[in-house]
């Protein structure tokens, strides 16, 4: 735990989220996380041990209490994650646990490797589709090998054949994918998605400061993304608006202790590359063998570092247990 690129997150809910690996073979042109294999600007990827990940979860499920979901999740496409199947039976076998998911493009999927996560025990798939029509999809996936039917066929299968829901969440890119939503809906409709929970979750383009954003697309204030849903609502005859309703079992839950706040200032060793060029991995110089006390820290340096080099830091980000240090001082 604390950092975003892989491990565990909590936002203070009983949905805690476990990202096993930051790798992805598609590069979205709006990806929030700048994944995938063309991007410049990454200079290291991970995947997590599935022991290690599993025990770490063991602790944050123990602490959170009963009736937690586990949503599956990353940097990346964790359906590339190659224990994923024996990641999600074990974390159905956690006491406590009631609900396993998992956010995934599926077309690099197969029919018996749903049919295999349905059998482990996985709940429900959040499928990222945010255009059927295949040139769009490619080009919005700035992957020519992508094709959204692939995607759409495995959904199907999914719902048919198995016990896995699947939910559809596009992005909606304004002036760009705007047709798309409605073919979406209807299509998500037709082939039974949403036995368990809604169909259809349509997604507000957000700029991120480190993602890509395509240029000429605009993001809406909240007031008129919602109108766009209402409209949308009135040409389908299907529901897209569940706000207030909260029929994900979304609650709110004891946030995970702080041991490293934003301010102070901590020396840590530095183990590794972060994600993002002049970024590092580190842990402090002490450590409790307790993953809910122990944290992973991104240190942002313009002077190169390596595995074993020692540094005060100063913290600037705590939010949600990820930390960001500055490199002050370094001892080679």
């Amino acid at each position: 735990m604390g950092t975003r690129y892989y491990g565990i997150v909590d936002q203070g809910t009983n949905v805690v989220e476990v990202r096993p690996t930051s790798l992805c073979p598609l590069n979205c042109v709006f990806c929030s996380v700048a994944a995938g294999p063309l991007e410049g600007r990454r200079w290291a990827d991970f995947t997590v041990k599935k022991d290690a990940l599993v025990d770490a979860l063991k602790a944050v499920v123990r602490y959170k209490g009963d009736g937690v979901e586990v949503h599956i999740d990353g940097m990346g496409e964790p359906a590339v994650y190659s224990d994923l199947v024996d990641l999600v039976q074990d974390v159905k076998s956690i006491r406590g646990v009631s609900v396993a998911s998992m956010q995934s493009r599926m077309f690099t999927l197969t029919e018996r490797s749903v049919e295999e996560l349905a059998e482990a025990g996985l709940d429900r798939i959040n499928l990222s589709l945010d255009a059927v029509d295949p040139p769009l999809a490619a080009r919005l996936a700035n992957a020519g090998y992508y094709d959204p039917r692939r995607a759409m066929a495995l959904a199907e299968y999914a719902v048919r054949n198995t016990s896995i829901d699947v939910v559809v969440s596009p992005v909606w890119l304004p002036g760009v994918n705007d047709d798309q939503m409605p073919k979406i809906a209807r299509w998500a409709k037709a082939a039974g998605l949403g036995k368990r929970w809604p169909p259809v979750l349509i997604q507000k383009y957000i700029p991120h400061r480190r993602g890509r954003n395509p240029r000429g697309v605009k993001a809406v204030d909240w007031g008129a993304f919602w109108s766009r849903i209402r409209a949308w609502e009135a040409q389908l005859g299907m529901k897209l608006d569940w706000r207030g309703e909260n029929p994900f079992g979304v609650e709110r839950r004891a946030e995970l202790p702080k041991p490293i706040k934003a301010g102070q200032r901590i020396k840590v060793r530095i183990v590794g590359r972060g994600v993002f060029r002049n970024e590092y991995l580190a842990v402090p110089n002490r450590l409790a063998d307790d993953p809910l006390v122990d944290r992973a820290v991104t240190v942002i340096s313009e002077k190169p570092l390596k595995p074993g080099d020692e540094a005060v830091v100063k913290v600037f980000e705590d939010e949600d247990n990820i930390l960001m240090a500055r490199a002050e001082v370094v001892f080679l």
